[in-house]
């Protein structure tokens, strides 16, 4: 396990917190973001195959829960990846 310490920017007397935990926490949240972003565009390819068969406010409704979930998942992969990418930053440096 790695012992190296990712500084946080602007405090002095903060907790820091061990690089391989940030790697960890990015990688995560990453897997979390592409099953989400899978699972939600199979769901709205199948909502729109099989739009003949529901109302029009079904799927609208419907697609904006898709389209809303998808956006949180693009947000969590958003986060992931910077907190992967911090970890890979060597030590001392930021931006």
């Amino acid at each position: 396990m790695a012992t190296d310490v990712a500084p946080r920017a602007g405090a002095a007397d903060a907790v820091t917190t061990p690089r391989a935990v940030h790697r960890r926490r990015g990688l995560l949240l990453l897997a979390a973001a592409a099953f989400n972003l899978w699972l939600w565009a199979t769901r709205m390819r199948n909502l729109l195959a099989d739009a003949g068969d529901f109302s029009t406010a079904f799927v609208g409704v419907h697609a904006v829960l898709y389209v809303t979930a998808t956006a949180v998942a693009l947000v969590v992969g958003v986060i992931g990846f910077r907190q992967w990418r911090e970890a890979r930053r060597p030590a001392g440096t930021s931006a």
